[in-house]
């Protein structure tokens, strides 16, 4: 589906069936011109004047725009935001839809470098990396669900000497940012008031005929893990429906969250699809404002305060490297003069799962689902399309037998109806080869597909964001360092063998079985079941969970890899902070988007902190 962003379109076609789904679309776009209006895009005027602002924020994915929102509250403040995509397209706003903006213009399409340890069956042996260019960033190309992290993972991150950032202290933000709306909640633990809509996916059937997620439940149950009703109130193992940021089947991005509400506050500026190329530091090592390019022409554009990265875990590693805040020798290597000798790009970490483990559903006869089904159910009832398949069941498993409860595999699952395209397009964007996308068709022809991918949680294994040139418009050079720790191997292969356990339960027999596809040929010759045999699995078809954090580690300035402090500050520079994923010094247990969010709403509060006093509180 080509974008309908900005169109508004009069359609003509030909044919009933073209007509009909014309007519579809068409209603579907004019609702959403008629009740999504981001704010105007400044950037001409901007580039043509000589504007000064307080605060210049870059990038308006979940932090960023969480972060502007709250800054421009302060009435005296001027805050600008830049961001190097444009608004969300219609296609974003379907929970469905999630991958189908991969490839295309709303993503910096980032590959990672070539590595024997992992991406082994991927084309050109390279595993993708979409992230989102847009309005909203990743929020408006994820898979939008509500996962917060293990309350142990922020009090790690106090424990590594970063005050203020244990679970105690940031569960108010958690709060802060949620306005929930589900059932069976733990209403102390949630908020209720905050920008971020987050309520249960609606009740589709997407897989044809009622795919029933109890029977999920009940394989997990077999095995010992009982059902969780919030696991957001305080994760553990177990298997649980997790709730999104949706509002009636429709994507609750940042943007829409954070930026919509007040696109009409004055002191707020937005700048879209303009690339930042450096932050401006002057001799005595303070940020005095950005470089951009737009239209191919470059501007200076100034703030008094401070300069704040939301660019995500590979674009504010770039930025600071670009500026010239980074490894000494990488930074000599590519003639871009010295400013501060920091870790910049180091500390890579990122989720991974397995995506060859398919299961076909063969308990029941299924009919073809029809796109035009779909579509007039979403138009009429926000349902099918409305939510993600079944990728809001998920489980946590504690692979390790102990008594801590703090799970290291999460298991996602994600369901294929028979003979649409589904398949082909998630694949594809895997990176996958056609010959063994092709195997997979074909089960699907005949069956509904039951993708059970067990993800690593808390991997050792530790990449890098480095530049390829000094050009800002060349892609980073991105090193996964995917399963370079032999520990993440075995924790992976832990978790494949409870995957197959979970073949074995009375549940699973009675709906399913597993998709027997011939092993690859380096595999073939290795005696299956074995350890070495699901190494081969995982080192040929991990694959990423869109989660990369860690490349601007928050550290006390003892700890020689931090980049930044706990009040997010990048050492030796003033008026310089980041606030987005590549802050974590160790990547949560569970999906990214929510912390991020709440990392942007943090981040406000500490500039608040350090600056009001110079203003009356009333400003609030």
């Amino acid at each position: 589906m080509e974008s309908f962003n900005g169109t508004c379109p009069n359609s003509v076609s030909t044919g009933l069936t073209q007509l009909l789904l014309s007519q579809l679309l068409s209603t579907l776009v004019n609702s959403y011109c008629d009740y999504t209006v981001y704010p105007a895009d400044q950037s001409e005027e901007i580039i043509q004047t000589n504007n000064e602002f307080d605060f210049i924020v870059v990038g308006a994915g979940s932090a960023g725009s969480a972060l502007a929102n709250r800054l421009s509250e302060i009435s005296s403040w001027k805050v600008l935001l830049i961001e190097a995509g444009p608004d969300p397209p219609i296609e974003s706003d379907i929970p469905a839809m999630a991958h189908s903006l991969f490839g295309s213009k709303y993503d910096w399409k980032y590959k990672v470098e070539k590595s024997e340890k992992s991406c082994r069956s991927m084309v050109d042996n390279q595993c993708l990396w979409p992230r989102g260019k847009f309005l909203g960033g990743c929020s408006s190309i994820n898979a939008l669900l509500y996962v917060r992290g293990n309350a142990k993972d922020y009090d790690n991150w106090e424990g590594l000497g970063n005050p203020g950032w244990s679970y105690e202290n940031v569960l108010k933000y958690f709060k802060k940012l949620e306005s929930a709306n589900w059932e069976s909640m733990e209403k102390e633990a949630h908020g209720y008031e905050g920008y971020v809509n987050v309520e249960n996916f609606p009740d589709g059937d997407l897989l044809g005929n009622k795919f029933d997620k109890d029977l999920l439940v009940r394989l997990y149950n077999e095995l010992g893990l009982p059902f969780v009703e919030d696991m957001s109130a305080g994760q553990k193992s177990g298997i649980t429906t997790i709730p999104g940021t949706v509002k009636n089947g429709v994507r609750w991005n940042t943007a829409k969250a954070y930026l919509a509400p007040i696109k009409d506050r004055q002191n707020l500026s937005v700048m879209k699809e303009t690339l930042v190329t450096k932050v401006l530091i002057d001799g005595n090592k303070k940020a005095y404002g950005v470089e951009v390019f737009r239209n191919n022409v470059h501007k200076k554009i100034i703030a008094k305060k401070e300069v704040i990265l939301t660019a995500g875990a590979v674009n504010s590693p770039q930025l600071l490297l670009l500026s010239g805040i980074g490894p000494r020798d990488h930074l000599k290597d590519l003639n871009i003069p010295l400013i501060n000798d920091l870790k910049v790009g180091y500390n890579l970490q990122d989720h991974i799962f397995l995506i060859n483990l398919m299961a076909k559903i063969t308990s029941k006869e299924f009919k073809e689902v029809s796109t035009l089904d779909l579509l007039y159910s979403y138009l009429t009832k926000r349902t099918e399309l409305g939510s993600v398949s079944i990728l809001d069941t998920m489980a946590f498993v504690d692979t390790r037998n102990t008594t801590d409860d703090y799970p290291d595999i999460q298991v996602h699952h994600f369901g294929y109806p028979v003979r649409t395209d589904g398949l082909r397009r998630y694949l594809t964007t895997a990176h996958i080869p056609v010959d063994l996308i092709e195997k997979y068709e074909k089960e699907n022809k005949e069956h509904h597909l039951i993708h059970i991918k067990p993800t690593l949680l808390r991997p050792k294994s530790r990449g890098r964001v480095m530049l390829k040139s000094n050009n800002p418009v060349d892609s980073p050079k991105i090193i996964s360092g995917y399963l370079t720790e032999s520990d993440d191997v075995k924790t992976f292969i832990r978790g494949v063998k409870f995957i197959h356990k979970l073949s074995n339960t009375d549940a699973f027999k009675s709906c399913c079985e597993f998709v027997e596809i011939q092993p690859l040929e380096e595999c073939r010759d290795l005696e299956q079941l074995t350890d070495e045999y699901y190494e081969c699995l995982i080192r040929n078809f991990a694959q990423t969970v869109y989660h990369p954090v860690g490349t601007c580690k928050m550290g006390p300035k003892s700890d020689k890899d931090s980049v930044i402090d706990a009040r997010l500050k990048v050492y030796g520079v003033q008026g310089l902070r980041v606030a987005d994923a590549s802050i974590m010094p160790k990547i949560v247990s569970g999906n990214t988007n929510i912390p991020v969010i709440m990392i942007g709403e943090k981040a406000a509060d500490l500039i608040k902190e350090d600056w009001l006093n110079e203003f009356s509180h009333t400003e609030l």
